[in-house]
C-alpha cells in the first residue's frame, strides 16, 4: 500500500505540473524560474543598419499597467539582469523587430521585451537592464513589491516588463 500512495502521489505531481492545475501561490524571493523562452520576431522588411543603444535625447516615457498579476521586486529584477546579460545584449533589432523572453516560475510568468521603433534599428547594450527596470521602478511605487508592469518608449525603442499568471500575459 505504501509503494501504491508513493506512486500515486507522484503521478499526481506530474500530471499537476504538466497541467498546470497547480493552486496559484504567492511567489516567493528564493523561486527560480522554470523555464525560458526567448526569440525574435522580426517584420516583413529589412531595414539595414546597427545603431547602438544609447541614451538619446527626448524623453523615456513610463506606462504603467496598474492592474493584473503583482509580483515582487526581486524575482523581477533577476528576470531583467539574467535576460539582458546573457540573451539580449549583442542581439541586432531592426525596425518594427521585438526580441522578447517569459520566464515561467509556474504560477506566474514575466515576459521582457524590446521593440525598435520609428524607423530605429539599434544593437541592444547595457541600457537593456536600466530600461527595463524603469517600469519595475516608477509604477506601483507603495512599496518594494506589488509590481505589475508596464512599459518606457523613447524616440527608438519600446521596453516592456509584464507579469502574467499561470503562463499567460495577464
Amino acid at each position: 500500500m505504501k509503494f501504491q500512495l508513493g506512486f500515486i502521489v507522484a503521478a499526481a505531481n506530474v500530471f499537476a505540473s504538466a497541467y498546470a492545475t497547480a493552486v496559484p501561490r504567492a511567489p516567493n524571493v528564493a523561486d527560480k524560474w522554470i523555464s525560458v523562452e526567448t526569440g525574435i520576431t522580426l517584420p516583413g522588411e529589412s531595414i539595414p543598419g546597427n545603431v547602438t543603444l544609447a541614451k538619446r535625447n527626448g524623453a523615456e516615457v513610463v506606462t504603467c499597467y496598474d492592474t493584473g498579476t503583482q509580483v515582487d521586486r526581486a524575482p523581477a529584477t533577476s528576470v531583467i539582469d539574467d535576460w539582458c546579460n546573457n540573451h539580449a545584449i549583442g542581439q541586432v533589432v531592426k525596425n518594427g523587430a521585438i526580441i522578447w523572453a517569459r520566464y515561467n516560475y509556474g504560477s506566474f510568468t514575466i515576459l521582457v521585451s524590446g521593440q525598435a521603433i520609428n524607423g530605429c534599428s539599434f544593437k541592444v547594450d547595457s541600457n537593456c537592464n536600466r530600461l527595463l527596470r524603469l517600469p519595475v521602478d516608477r509604477c506601483n511605487t507603495d512599496g518594494e513589491n506589488g509590481k505589475q508592469g508596464g512599459f518606457e518608449t523613447d524616440l527608438c525603442g519600446s521596453w516592456r516588463f509584464d507579469p502574467g499568471s499561470n503562463g499567460s500575459d495577464f
